[in-house]
């Protein structure tokens, strides 16, 4: 014990003195330093600060535990996640050229912009934060765990549960404090520990404890081919698995923006390539060291510990400790993208569309927010530990989140869509995948009488269908539609400057500022 908690103990009071360091350099003299990092991060600092607000440290309990009881199926992450990232490249463009020019902090000042609404602004941000905190909650209680196998099995699931939350808090003053640049800064250094350092083991249990891959060549058909139509969860479910992650990639408000974060468009377009290479190394290493334990701890009573149980019957409590550092790191990274999401949508798009604030006041009713969410996750994470459905709760909240997708990337490409069409589809597509999902909540969403189909496609099938057609039945005025226009050439072209030296542009004052 003394052991694991000392590695995780030196590693975490890197992560203060790297914050304490950085924080004497930031200067929060607006809301857009504090929300954006200033947009002058390098390639690699968007690249890690995507991974680590995307892998969060259940990847290596949950979807770990899911190569070992699937086999094969727990590779479909990957394949969205590269998938979704290829999205991220097309739309770096508008999206940054739009956030620069118009100093847009959130994925809702995005739309707001957009589409000329504040109501769509404040809809958005509330669904994605609805949907956000029970990822709040997940990450609080994997500290949990985390300490409770630190501990070896000596502290109980209280204590553990407290301790863990309570290193969670701490850290947390920085968030707090820093904002966005203490997030990116923080997240390299985790990043590195997580994703880097899981690699390297992973490689190293393939070399030296499987033998290469010899156990996966053995493995039963069943871990090595895909679900079928006459399977029990339906033909169409690693479909609506793959194409949710796909739709929902950057739907999440934490990912979202960290496009804004970027020094460039080309900063963000090499950052998305080095996200692939990331994820496609050190997730696709962890899979296949699932695969091949899995005629160790197939058929384990709880394959979310393989991880832990794994690492510890390898190398003992020394290479416990380094897969726990691993968790560490990950989680840590994760939690802190949520806070600081829910925290600046609460100012920017909620709070500050109802009463406008200036600078200050929207740092400081960001860092609150902040505070009464940790709070209000510490509460729930302890009364809800043992609830064995909080995971399906958390995988409907996808299924929500996703609805965001149509006014996103429709309104990226298609000139047409306006505010109604947004608001009416999101309404519509979030009550569909909410409505439908509750009949099936132990499926976590799935629907068995559409072979595995989730409910939030059918939300998102019925949002895209209310969206196209209040388009085109409640056609824009011919101002908005200049206004568009303009805001697709400035993506293309960037700012246009008249004769005289001033941006030439079709938005009023009102129009390009959501958050004034």
């Amino acid at each position: 014990m003394e052991i694991t908690f000392t590695v995780l103990a030196a590693f975490f009071a890197v992560i203060i003195g790297v914050l304490h360091v950085a924080n004497k350099k930031s200067v929060l003299s607006t809301f857009s330093n504090y929300a954006v990092g200033e947009r002058s991060f390098s390639s690699w600092f968007v690249a890690m600060a995507y991974t680590n607000s995307w892998w969060p440290g259940a990847t290596f309990t949950a979807f770990f535990g899911l190569g070992i009881a699937a086999g094969v199926i727990g590779l479909y992450a990957l394949v969205y996640t590269v998938l979704g990232v290829i999205a991220m490249y097309f739309i770096a463009r508008p999206v940054w050229k739009w956030g620069k020019r118009f100093d847009l902090r959130t994925q809702s000042d995005l739309l707001a912009l957009r589409y000329g609404s504040q109501g769509v602004k404040t809809l958005s941000s509330c669904i994605s934060a609805l949907a956000l905190f029970p990822w709040l909650v997940l990450g609080l209680q994997a500290m949990g765990a985390l300490v409770q196998w630190a501990s070896l099995g000596q502290l109980d699931v209280t204590t553990s549960l407290l301790i863990g939350v309570g290193v969670i808090a701490v850290r947390q003053i920085w968030t707090v404090q820093m904002g966005m640049r203490g997030l990116i800064i923080s997240d390299m250094v985790q990043g590195i520990v997580a994703y880097v350092g899981s690699s390297v083991l992973c490689i190293g249990l393939l070399l030296f404890l499987f033998g290469g891959f010899k156990n996966i060549q053995e493995l039963p058909p069943a871990y090595l081919t895909l679900p079928g139509f006459d399977s029990p969860v339906g033909g169409w479910y690693y479909f609506s698995l793959v194409a949710a992650g796909i739709i929902g990639s950057l739907c999440w408000p934490m990912i979202f923006t960290r496009i804004y974060t970027g020094g460039s468009v080309g900063e963000v377009k090499k950052g998305v390539i080095q996200t692939m290479v990331i994820s496609l190394v050190f997730y696709g290493l962890l899979i296949l060291v699932a695969m091949a334990a899995i005629p160790m701890l197939g058929g384990a009573a709880n394959p979310q510990q393989a991880w832990f149980v794994l690492t510890q019957s390898a190398g003992g409590t020394w290479l416990l400790a380094a897969a726990l550092l691993i968790v560490f790191a990950a989680t840590m990274g994760f939690v802190d993208g949520v806070v600081q999401s829910l925290g600046t949508q609460v100012a920017n798009d909620i709070v500050g569309v109802v009463r406008p604030l200036r600078d200050k006041q929207e740092i400081i009713v960001a860092k609150l927010a902040m505070v009464v969410f940790v709070g209000l996750g510490l509460i729930v994470a302890y009364n809800t530990y043992d609830w064995p459905n909080l995971v399906n709760l958390a995988q409907i909240s996808y299924q929500v989140i996703i609805q965001l997708s149509v006014p996103i990337f429709a309104g990226l490409f298609w000139k047409r869509g306006n505010k109604i069409a947004a608001i009416v589809g999101m309404v519509s597509g979030t009550a569909i995948a909410i409505g439908m999902s509750i009949p099936y909540f132990a499926e976590a969403g799935t629907i068995p009488w559409l072979a595995g189909i989730s409910a939030g496609l059918v939300g998102v099938a019925v949002n895209l269908i209310v969206y196209v057609v209040c388009s085109y039945a409640f056609p824009s005025t011919i101002l908005e539609r200049a206004r568009v226009s303009d805001l697709f050439d400035r993506a293309k072209a960037g700012v246009a400057v008249d004769a005289d030296g001033e941006s030439s542009s079709l938005l009023t004052a009102s129009e390009t500022a959501p958050s004034a």
